[in-house]
């Protein structure tokens, strides 16, 4: 691991300027490219990627300029919703709302949901772990997991369509 992020460090050094160069012309901005720049090299890292060292040049100049064309099409997206949806005409629900609604939910989560069905999805939506985790950590098949999801989903969806009409 060490030498794999001695390797990193050293393939940083060696194309960080070219690469920021890279960035700064696609984005027309200094900062985002460092950034964009940056958040490539921190992705090798966490993700434990080190290309091979032929490889290593073309697959830094293409992770760069992949990261900036995202960057510009989520730009390019925001952009479009602000214009069809200004900030002035939308209508923000209010926190005590949000938490009305938040409320109501857990209310019936806890008190029309079956114990293992409530126990599925309180692992998955309150602590966010994976169908597998949750198998593991109540003893069942993914499918049971995935059987009390659906079945919580759906009661809820009624519940909280009755509630509109």
């Amino acid at each position: 691991m060490n030498q794999k992020r001695a390797a990193i460090e050293q393939l940083f050094l060696q194309h960080y300027v070219r690469l920021r160069q890279l960035a700064t012309r696609l984005l027309h901005d200094d900062e985002e490219g460092k950034d964009i720049v940056n958040d490539v090299f921190t992705r090798m890292i966490q993700a434990d990627i080190m290309p091979l060292p032929e490889k290593a040049e073309a697959y830094l100049f293409t992770s760069v300029r992949n990261r900036c064309m995202d960057h510009i099409a989520q730009q390019q997206v925001r952009q479009r919703v602000e214009r069809l949806l200004p900030v002035n005409d939308v209508t923000i629900p209010s926190e005590t709302d949000e938490e009305r609604r938040y409320s109501e939910l857990r209310q019936f989560v806890d008190t029309e949901l079956s114990e293992q069905t409530r126990q599925v999805f309180l692992l998955r939506f309150d602590k966010h772990k994976k169908y597998q985790e949750i198998a593991a950590e109540l003893g069942v098949s993914e499918k049971t997991v995935y059987k009390h999801l659906h079945q919580a989903i759906t009661q809820l969806h009624e519940h909280f369509k009755e509630q509109e009409q």
